[in-house]
């Protein structure tokens, strides 16, 4: 694993980490209504596996298309497409 993989893969790693403090922090019924919502778009997208498989294959294009110092660049990209399939605002753990 290269350097700027090793970065990506701990940024990653952190961002979970606090994802997951900040769902277990939260009222029983936020993170229940969280929880619901996250069901309801994940199986949307498995609803629509072929319209997801493509959306992915382009994030995942994007990413490979950035340079082996460009870690930065490869976490916006991971970014975009968690927004981009569970939305921007109304879910803050992202």
């Amino acid at each position: 694993m290269t350097k700027t993989n090793q970065v990506a893969a701990f940024i990653l790693g952190a961002a979970a980490g606090v994802a997951l403090i900040r769902f277990l922090s939260m009222p029983k019924i936020e993170r229940q209504a969280f929880y619901d919502d996250m069901k309801k778009v994940t199986s949307q997208l498995l609803d629509n596996a072929e319209d997801t498989v493509e959306k992915v294959e382009h994030y995942m294009n994007e990413f490979k298309d950035k340079g082996e110092g460009q870690w930065i660049d490869k976490l916006f990209v991971l970014k975009k497409m968690f927004r981009n399939f569970y939305g921007s605002e109304k879910h803050y753990l992202l």
